[in-house]
């Protein structure tokens, strides 16, 4: 996820002034900051009522109310990731609004109870469950109270998934596949998804609904849909970012992975191939292109250039620099020097 001190704020007073909102377009942070202790409650009510969220919110007796979170938005698609605790939001009948939303909470950390018609479930860590925000219910967020919110259109979802009146607060579990990648895709796609193109954001979106269909149990067709879209997205951010934590193991091959992932060489062979390439193409220009961060970066100047190679998975010099020159159309060597000239020209 994005660092959270590096997102513009929206503070309670900005929130509740006439001041215009900034654009969920980007990600923005929001966060109590300085209110009074005895205040909180009030202002976080009156600060979801801004964002849209029509919630009753009572002060829990034992616990401080905090609230730090990220608000984000893709098509079709309004999402939120942080901490929150110290409160139970209620939407009571008076309350529901209207609005004809699907609700997917995932409990990173901390005990969760939601309650919603008859029904109650309190979430351990890592496990998640739908709301409908059509009916009243109840959350009672405690510490560390780190979660993430979905809400989908009820219009856009529905017809994913079967039976879809009846979704509401079944408990998925922390080993749920699709929820796992869902998870990981997040990771992803919230660094990368508000600098892509609305066509590229409208894909991510289709694979977020995809995973959550998944979860709830889709339909036949967009089960397929899915396993082509949705699905294999995710199980390829998924591979490519175990792909970068072990860049420099020069035994990193599309085996071990495919065991770690538990599926087999040729599916993972196959998840590459949709984007024009192969496993070891992918491998080797990651490698290079950390190799040419390394050189070009002047923390790294004394760094021999060998050291630069063998930390980036190569296991022989002379492999690493016909790749690289193949790859960059100059020897690593010019490329640092190169570098240098540049840095020194500066003022």
């Amino acid at each position: 996820m994005l660092d959270l001190a590096q997102l513009p704020a929206v503070t309670p007073e900005l929130l509740l002034s006439s001041t215009p909102l900034p654009s969920t377009a980007r990600p923005v942070r929001f966060s109590l900051g300085d209110a009074p202790a005895r205040e909180r409650a009030r202002v976080l009510q009156e600060c979801f009522a801004r964002l849209g969220f029509t919630y009753q919110v009572d002060p829990l007796r034992d616990v401080p109310v905090e609230a730090d979170v990220v608000l984000n938005a893709l098509p079709g698609l309004r999402m939120a990731a942080g901490r929150m605790h110290g409160t139970r939001n209620r939407r009571t009948r008076a309350l529901v609004d209207g609005t004809d939303d699907i609700g997917l909470v995932l409990n990173l950390r901390g005990p969760h109870l939601i309650a919603q018609g008859r029904r109650e479930i309190d979430l351990g860590d890592g496990e998640a469950t739908f709301l409908s925000s059509l009916d009243p219910c109840s959350l009672t967020h405690r510490p560390p109270g780190e979660l993430v919110t979905l809400r989908f259109p009820r219009a856009r979802f529905s017809p994913l998934i079967r039976n879809a009146d009846d979704f509401t607060l079944r408990r998925i579990g922390r080993d749920n596949r699709a929820l796992g990648l869902l998870r990981r895709y997040l990771s992803v796609m919230w660094d990368e998804g508000n600098a892509a193109s609305p066509e590229l954001q409208h894909v991510m979106a289709s694979h977020i609904y995809d995973l959550a269909a998944v979860m709830l149990g889709a339909t036949r067709d967009a089960a397929h849909v899915a396993q082509d879209r949705g699905v294999r997205a995710a199980r390829l951010h998924a591979l490519k970012e175990d792909i970068a934590g072990n860049l420099d193991r020069p035994d990193l091959s599309v085996a071990k992975l495919a065991d770690r992932h538990r599926c087999t060489p040729r599916f993972v062979q196959r998840l590459f191939e949709t984007e024009g390439t192969t496993f070891t193409e992918y491998l080797l220009a990651q490698r290079l292109a950390r190799a040419h961060r390394l050189l070009i970066d002047p923390r790294c100047a004394r760094e021999k250039i060998s050291s630069v190679a063998y930390g980036c998975g190569f296991g022989d010099l002379s492999y690493f620099n016909r790749a690289f020159r193949r790859h960059y159309g100059a020897a690593p060597s010019d490329v640092r020097a190169q570098a240098r000239q540049s840095a020194a020209a500066k003022p």
